[in-house]
């Protein structure tokens, strides 16, 4: 069947999510036509001619920004609603420069949500069959699991390791958080992260030494896209200290690839407790 359902949130506190009607037969006052923009983005490549001979030297890719149009179909009940009545609902939703939070249901991905700001909204007011055309601009151009995958495992030497699947089509940073436990409640020495992906051929490696673990603090590794971090942070206040440089200089950021990844976390000392915690993104719906 394919998408079933999309909802859309306001920045607006007050104003609930908004479901619309469309991908099936139905009553619904404010009905999806159309929508454009829902599959990859193109990509943007570099590259510089040769001075002789035939091609190019590639120098790299970018992925742009994407953009979602929709077409809306107004559908009132004409007791309660009016044409004009349910555009200025979608106002509070969709008003050029607003942020907008779009959330897609299928039966084949995980609910997904895409945020960005409105570009335009055009009404053909006086058409005898209504309809508005609406751009959203979405600078983050990946669709995002709106539940994050979570897996806890204890910390040893790096033999007992935690093999996984990824199910999103786009590769994707995570968060790590180390805790004290009973058995182990205060640690200090090095940490190491190993991430294994069948794309990529070499393991991927973070080390981070000294931390320290404790009953006073815990330790987080962000690996995320534009939010990279390594912090010491206090459990009862949550003050961070940046630990960026502790960071050993042949580490690497490691990141998730779609299929089978296999993650384990190691240190001098074993037992403390470590949860590890991500988002599936899709590049397409």
């Amino acid at each position: 069947m394919g998408i079933t359902k999309m909802e859309l949130f306001s920045a607006n506190p007050s104003s609930p999510e908004l479901s619309l009607g469309g991908f099936m037969p139905s009553n619904d006052p404010v009905q999806v036509l159309d929508i454009q923009g829902l599959g990859p983005v193109k990509v943007e490549t570099e590259s510089t001619p040769y001075a002789t001979g035939r091609g190019a030297l590639y120098q790299g890719s970018s992925t742009g920004v994407r953009n979602v149009v929709l077409t809306l179909g107004l559908n009132p009940n004409w007791q309660t609603q009016t044409m004009a009545t349910l555009r200025q609902l979608l106002y509070a939703y969709l008003l050029p420069g607003a942020y907008s939070k779009l959330r897609f249901h299928s039966d084949y991905l995980p609910t997904v949500d895409i945020e960005g700001i409105v570009e335009s909204f055009e009404p053909n007011i006086f058409s005898q069959d209504p309809q508005i055309q609406v751009s959203i601009l979405c600078h983050k151009p990946d669709f995002q699991d709106i539940d994050a995958t979570i897996y806890t495992g204890i910390v040893d030497d790096g033999s007992t390791e935690l093999e996984f699947t990824y199910l999103g089509t786009v590769e994707t940073g995570f968060e790590l958080r180390v805790d004290r436990t009973v058995p182990n409640p205060s640690y200090t020495g090095p940490l190491t992260v190993t991430v294994q992906s069948p794309m990529v051929v070499l393991p991927q490696v973070i080390v981070i030494d000294p931390i320290t673990i404790n009953t006073t603090d815990y330790f987080k590794l962000s690996t995320r896209s534009q939010m990279k971090r390594i912090q010491s942070i206090d459990i009862v206040d949550g003050t961070t200290v940046n630990k960026l440089d502790k960071m050993s200089t042949d580490s690497e950021w490691p990141i998730l690839y779609p299929g089978e990844n296999i993650i384990s976390v190691a240190a001098e000392e074993p037992d403390q407790a470590w949860t590890l915690a991500f988002f599936n993104r899709f590049a397409g719906l």
